[in-house]
């Protein structure tokens, strides 16, 4: 198979990113995630995660749809399941229709819970339908459960059998709907009482003998797309569901605005009223994104192989990582300034560190430069404590590779990054950010002609890594009303995380965490929950006795997929405090609070020279006082 067949196979695999896109092949790629099990059982669950976590995937796959699917379509198999999964994603253009129209928040309440009734029923009455075109043999709906069932929703028509009950119900709805575009005429729609026709579906739906002893899950996604009083309104249906029917929520992290129900004293708590399943702890914290991932990706990759060539095939061989020290070679640091240094030393002198690495040389002649010292006192202070210095490199080693290109332009690559590990760890449980990284590595590698069995190159995942990252940076500004905001928030501390990585001093390595201090104003409240919302940054609990509602109480910090485009380290190591107004300041007035951060670090250095080539993008963006 030529490499452009191939990659044309290759996009279809991993070009649609998004569960939105795959369509009907969403479940022939289903990897089950660890937390899978989890979400099987009775109790109301909640997964939160970033976008690009593979929520929608996992709720999906608990539909009805999607068990069927993954067992094979068959209805025998699918009946032995204890639970019916009903798929709901909240459509953002559906639920804003349900505000203004000079209605108060209470009427709104009524007008929503109703239609909230009619879309779930309608699920599940269509779910009825289509059990019954895979099993003939199913009990139907009784004559008087139709006509129940139709006067829950104010339906005057007659209506004794289960077919003309799901045509007035998907009428009703559409009208419904049609209604609500006029509601500011004072054209008051009837409406059904919040959860009472989802509790009297699914109690006639269990009381067919093919559905006895089941349990409907009600799978919401994309809940936060809802106003906070449709929050409140489901958010009750959440506290008070019945032995029939369980919710199982799809949110990204800080989109559950709203935890009480329509009664404000009235609070949703876990593990009391749900369960939370957050997707990067089960991920980062249980180590269980290694396998998941690797199923993922590995089965799309064995597809692109002829009959038996992907047998032996494994991600991690073809995405091979790389030493410190071998990347330091790699990097040029031979021909540092540091290291020509040790030319004019005396042969005793270099016999002293004759038998370690190069960048171990480089570490100790920085640490000479940084410190005012001379390289023959460095060396004879590591000679005398050679364990004490060795733990010392350690902490330091990866901090100095960011540091051997610094000076040249920044032409070429300035830091690898490449290694399956290390795209798990710049994906940091975002299953579609891995997936991007895969695909545009094997883009690059067969666009290069090379052979798709053979590893990958390091420049070739490296410039893929980059090729993510600015991408994902140039959709931020379509995925909030203030977008440009987080653009430019990354751009900002993007720099300054890299120059303070690269510059030389004595400032302690790795500083990539920012903490703001004081008292935190709703606006910029407002842009740290759109950049975590939006997978721009990530929060880490500074302190584990916090509360965990208290956005002041948190560190930030980039999402590691940005590492490799602004060039500084995705490991979380130290953090530094600025203030609110430096934070906003970064996003206004870029190059003076950007130099007035790395200032209070001693580092003075014109932020808009030397960029890394691929920010020269952005030139004007630095150049903005």
């Amino acid at each position: 198979m030529k490499n452009q067949e191939i990659l044309k196979n290759l996009n279809e695999l991993f070009g649609s990113y998004r569960a939105e896109w795959l369509r009907g092949k969403i479940f022939d790629f289903f990897a089950e995630p660890s937390y899978f099990i989890a979400l099987q059982d009775n109790r109301p669950c909640v997964l939160q995660g970033g976008r690009g976590t593979g929520k929608t995937t996992v709720l999906r796959g608990l539909s009805y749809q999607g068990q069927y699917a993954l067992l094979n379509r068959s209805i025998t198999e699918f009946d032995k399941k204890d639970f019916i999964g009903i798929y709901y994603r909240v459509n953002t253009n559906h639920v804003r229709a349900f505000i203004g129209g000079g209605l108060d928040e209470r009427e709104w309440q009524r007008i929503f819970g109703h239609y909230f009734n009619l879309v779930i029923c309608r699920e599940i009455l269509k779910f009825i339908k289509w059990h019954k075109e895979e099993s003939i043999e199913d009990e139907e709906l009784s004559p008087r459960l139709c006509t129940l069932i139709a006067k829950s929703f104010h339906i005057k028509e007659k209506c004794e059998d289960f077919e003309t009950l799901l045509e007035l119900i998907e009428t009703a709805m559409y009208e419904f709907q049609s209604e609500i575009n006029n509601i500011s005429d004072n054209n008051h729609p009837k409406t059904s009482m919040p959860g009472d026709p989802i509790k009297l579906v699914t109690e006639c739906a269990t009381s067919l003998s093919q559905f006895q002893g089941k349990m409907f899950y009600i799978l919401v996604d994309e809940y936060e797309n809802l106003e906070d009083y449709q929050q409140k309104c489901i958010n009750s249906l959440i506290k008070h569901n019945t032995e029939l029917y369980t919710f199982k929520i799809g949110v990204r992290e800080l989109g559950w605005r709203i935890k009480h129900t329509l009664n404000t004293d009235e609070l949703l708590h876990d593990p009391a009223d749900y369960v939370l399943i957050n997707i990067e702890e089960k991920f980062t914290e249980e180590h269980f994104f290694n396998d998941f991932a690797r199923n993922v990706c590995q089965q799309r990759i064995k597809q692109l192989f002829i009959n038996d060539d992907a047998e032996d095939y494994s991600i991690e061989k073809a995405l091979p990582s790389i030493s410190m020290e071998e990347e330091a070679i790699l990097l040029d640091i031979k021909k540092s300034p540091l290291i020509l240094k040790y030319a004019d030393l005396s042969k005793e002198n270099q016999d002293k560190v004759d038998d370690i690495s190069l960048l171990y040389k480089f570490f100790l002649a920085n640490w000479a430069e940084t410190h005012n010292q001379s390289l023959e006192a460095t060396i004879a202070e590591y000679t005398i404590n050679k364990t004490q210095w060795d733990t010392r490199y350690e902490n330091y080693k990866y901090s100095m590779l960011f540091k051997i290109r610094k000076g040249r332009g920044m032409v070429g690559i300035q830091k690898y990054y490449a290694g399956w590990n290390t795209y798990l760890k710049l994906s940091n449980g975002n299953i579609r950010f891995l997936m991007e990284l895969v695909y545009r590595t094997y883009e690059k590698h067969l666009n290069g002609d090379n052979d798709l069995a053979s590893s990958v190159s390091f420049k070739d995942q490296t410039r893929a890594a980059q090729d993510v990252g600015v991408k994902n940076l140039k959709e931020l500004e379509g995925l909030w009303k203030n977008g440009s905001q987080l653009t430019k928030l990354l751009l900002g501390f993007g720099r300054i995380f890299n120059v303070l990585i690269a510059e030389s001093g004595k400032n302690a390595p790795e500083i990539n965490q920012i903490f703001i201090k004081g008292n935190i104003s709703k606006e910029c409240d407002e842009i740290l929950s759109a950049a975590v919302m939006n997978v721009a940054f990530i929060r880490i609990l500074g302190n584990k006795l916090s509360n965990n509602t208290a956005t002041r109480e948190y560190l930030y910090t980039i999402h590691p997929i940005y590492a490799p485009y602004f060039v500084f380290g995705y490991r979380r190591k130290r953090k530094m405090d600025i203030s609110e107004e430096e934070f906003m300041g970064v996003i206004s007035e870029p190059k003076k609070y950007i130099n007035k951060i790395l200032n209070r670090k001693n580092i003075f250095i014109d932020v808009t020279k030397d960029l890394p080539t691929q920010l020269t993008l952005f030139q004007d963006f630095y150049n903005n006082d």
